[in-house]
This record gives structure tokens, C-alpha cells and sequence, in this order.
């Protein structure tokens, strides 16, 4: 999917839907006649488009084109918001849109690089996705459109960063992160095990991925903790050592400081 692709157009939102811990799809293939997208809060499914197949887990996106077989199989309980829009082109000289031609749409699935940002998307629309009256329509059409919009931004850098190097070794670096992010480590330590400085680890993984270890390393750990905290009756300290920090109090500051409350307030507020 191209960047200008995204950014050239405009989704206009038909409903939104959202399903809980979902163990199987009454459908094992359906055709829409407009466009879908799958947005995966947590759990895992296998889908195939077209040519385009693969799996799709927590915080990853799958586009499906209208008139086109969409293919899937849920692998893991699936929570995961649906959207059903259309896809507009927008003037340049006004601010009319007409309906987009079916060419180079995107197909299949993207993770978003701020899942921060998309984590408060849903923390959003699980509080009004079924309401159907204003302010609640004009709140969901803008979420889809700023999420859409985020995403052709970041893929314009995406492109830009390939365009620039690919770094086997950050790759590398990322791997170990994801395994070990749940877990108190020292990135010094693991700059140390890539033989590289903390300051040319740093340098190198921002130039791939567009964010330092330590802000990945945290929206790792705070993704889980916003899981924990919804899904579990876990105390603070129990979800703090289960999130890679080193106690509760610290967890708590960490995460009233990115996402604007206390742990506890954002239990209350998102518990279904």
C-alpha cells in the first residue's frame, strides 16, 4: 500500500462492529460490497485475499477490497473490531469527494507502528461502536479517517527508511526485544550482546523503526499491561512484574505519564 494512496483518499465509515472473545466466524469465506477492515484488539486469525494470505494477531489491520472473497479462520479467541466503509477520492481543488476507482487498493494486512495510538482508537470505540446517533456516528467516522490517516504517514516513512537501509541487525535486535521486553534487561546490555554502543544502538534502531529501544521496549510493555488491566483481576504489583517493571509503584507512574490516567482509572473506565 502506497503512502499517496492513503493519503489521496478518504474513508467513509457504513457501521463499525465489535466482538468480544469470538471462537469461530459463522462464515469461512464472504464477499462485501464494500470495503472491510479487520482491527485485532487481541487473540489471532488466518485469512487469505485474493493472493494475499498470512495470520493477523493483536494490533495488526487486514484490508479487504469489495467483491473480493475474503477468506478466514479464527486461531486464538478473536476480539477485534469490523469496519464496513466506503472509500472516497478526494478533490484537490474542493471539498467534495467522489467514489474511488478500484485500483492499487490496499489489500491484506499492516501492523500500525503506534499502537499507543490505535490501543486509544479502540479504547474509544468500545464505548459508543453501537451507538447510532450523533455525536456517536461523527466520532467513529472520525476515527476511522484519523487511523487511516496515521497509517499513510507512517507508511511514507516506512518507504523513506527502506529507500535509506535495511538493517539486518536491528531486525535481529527486535527479535530479542519482543522476547525479552516482558522481563526486567538492560538495553545497554543487549547493545553490548549486538557489539555496539548504547548510542549506536540507539541510532541504528531509530533509523529502522523510527523510535528508540526504550520507546519500543514501553509501548511493548504498556500494550500488555492495558490487556491485563481490562481482562484480569490481577493486582498492580502482579501486572507491573508480568510487564517487565520493576514494581508497581514505577509501573504506575510509567503509565499514568503515557496514557494520561492512573492504571486504576483506566481499569474502571474500560471494563465491559
Amino acid at each position: 500500500m502506497s503512502a499517496q494512496w492513503l493519503e489521496g483518499q478518504l474513508p467513509v465509515l457504513v457501521n463499525v462492529y465489535y466482538w468480544r472473545q469470538k471462537e469461530q466466524f459463522l462464515l469461512a469465506e464472504d464477499v462485501y460490497h464494500k470495503w472491510i477492515l479487520f482491527a485485532v484488539e487481541k487473540g489471532a486469525f488466518a485469512y487469505q485475499i485474493g493472493q494475499e494470505s498470512g495470520v493477523a494477531e493483536r494490533g495488526e489491520l487486514v484490508f479487504c477490497p469489495p467483491n473480493t472473497v475474503f477468506k478466514r479462520s479464527i486461531l486464538r479467541p478473536l476480539t477485534f473490531f469490523a469496519f464496513n466503509f466506503s472509500l472516497m477520492l478526494q478533490e484537490e481543488d474542493t471539498s467534495s469527494a467522489v467514489e474511488a476507482h478500484p485500483v492499487h487498493w490496499p489489500i491484506g494486512k499492516i501492523k500500525p507502528l503506534d499502537q499507543q495510538r490505535l490501543n486509544s482508537t479502540f479504547d474509544h470505540l468500545r464505548r459508543f461502536w453501537d451507538q447510532h446517533e450523533e455525536p456517536y456516528i461523527s466520532r467513529k467516522q472520525y476515527l476511522l479517517q484519523d487511523m487511516w490517516k496515521v497509517l499513510g504517514w507512517e507508511q511514507e516513512s516506512l518507504i523513506a527508511g527502506k529507500q535509506k537501509k535495511n538493517d539486518p541487525l536491528m531486525r535481529k535486535a527486535e527479535q530479542i526485544m519482543l522476547e525479552r521486553a516482558y522481563r526486567p534487561f538492560l538495553l545497554r546490555e543487549l547493545a553490548r550482546e549486538l557489539g555496539l554502543s548504547p548510542v549506536q544502538f540507539t541510532r541504528r534502531f531509530r533509523e529502522q523503526y523510527a523510535v528508540t529501544p526504550a520507546e519500543y521496549v514501553s509501548g511493548l510493555r504498556l500494550n500488555q499491561a492495558r490487556i491485563l488491566l481490562v481482562e484480569t483481576d490481577f493486582t498492580l504489583d502482579d501486572i507491573a512484574r508480568r510487564c517487565g517493571y520493576d514494581n508497581g509503584f514505577y509501573f504506575s507512574r510509567a503509565f499514568s505519564a503515557k496514557i494520561g490516567m492512573p492504571p486504576s482509572v483506566y481499569r474502571q473506565n474500560n471494563r465491559i
